[in-house]
């Protein structure tokens, strides 16, 4: 038996982010409904490069396909001419292990938590959402923002970047999406204002804060993804609805994770994990005026359904290389 080899320039080519979120909802409903196996993720800290790697294996019973993504974190590596990110993922049938893929993670993880960032905002942003506050402007803001854009009905778009030569690059390479975008000289002026805030920094010390926001305002916090990191001010997760990923991710390296640490909030300030609204156990937006924080860590259930995906449609269209591992 044979195994799929599919590269980045294959699966750019293969699968949409419109596609993905459905993938993705999906992987969130079978975790609120308890059909799944998902352990906490794997940590090795390199501090000697200022980077890390994370192992993060899953399955989901009903989908029949069990994922291991191994993944990085490196800010520094555009030095080297390297994405910061990059993954490889090993998607395997359950019934004989057979490894039936293995593909480049990196397109597939910023197709994923993307889509998880759009899923939250369906959820939980107001309906008629209409500016977008981009606090980080790298790859993964184009992918939320893409996301975003079949969901909402964007008229303006502020992004606040902490190098100004990166926000003109993310606003040349994002004018394809035919959006208003404009850059903000501050975090605050990109913060004030905007229905929906996503926050895609590797900051460890907050850079929004509460009286910023105004009411009903919706924020997708994507950047805090390890130990020690943090961008919104702790007041704001006081006051607002927190809904996470999941708790175990979270409380160790979400968001959420140094105010618990510091006992500044508990874990009775966190309303839901996205799985139980998904599911209909706990409801999502209840009033116009709430402020609400998705906190996203990054789910290797998403990497199964969307490993799967792309797998399933390089099937169809006959693309990838197939090679004997085994």
């Amino acid at each position: 038996m044979k195994t799929l080899i599919l590269d980045r320039k294959t699966i750019e080519k293969l699968v949409r982010i419109k596609e993905c979120i459905k993938a993705v909802e999906y992987a969130f409903r079978e975790y609120g409904l308890g059909k799944v196996q998902m352990p906490p993720k794997i940590y090795l800290h390199l501090d000697k490069y200022q980077g890390d790697f994370r192992a993060m294996p899953a399955y989901i019973e009903r989908l029949d396909r069990c994922a291991l993504k191994w993944v990085n974190v490196h800010p520094r590596n555009k030095i080297f001419g390297l994405p910061a990110v990059m993954a490889v993922i090993i998607l395997s049938n359950p019934k004989n292990a057979l490894p039936l893929c293995v593909m480049d993670g990196t397109y597939a993880t910023n197709l994923r938590t993307g889509a998880a960032g759009a899923v939250a905002a369906r959820y939980l942003a107001r309906k008629d959402s209409k500016i977008i506050g981009l606090v980080g402007c790298g790859a993964q803001a184009k992918m939320q923002l893409e996301a975003l854009q079949g969901l909402f009905d964007i008229k303006e778009v502020r992004v606040w970047g902490h190098k100004e030569v990166f926000v003109k690059d993310f606003i040349r390479d994002t004018r394809h999406l035919n959006l208003e975008l404009l850059p903000m000289e501050s975090v605050k002026d990109c913060v004030r204002g905007s229905d929906i805030i996503i926050t895609t920094t590797p900051s460890k010390k907050p850079l929004v804060k509460l009286k910023w926001l105004k009411k009903g305002a919706h924020i997708n916090a994507i950047g805090a993804d390890a130990k020690g990191k943090q961008e919104l001010e702790p007041s704001i997760l006081k006051k607002a609805k927190v809904v996470v990923d999941s708790w175990e991710q979270a409380s160790h390296s979400g968001e959420i994770n140094v105010p618990l640490k510091k006992r500044l909030i508990s874990r009775k300030d966190i309303y839901a994990d996205i799985g139980e609204i998904i599911s209909k156990r706990k409801k999502g937006r209840e009033d116009r005026g709430e402020i609400t924080v998705f906190d996203s860590t990054g789910l290797a259930i998403q990497d199964v359904a969307v490993a799967n995906l792309i797998y399933e449609t390089a099937l169809k269209k006959k693309k990838g290389k197939w090679i004997k591992i085994i």
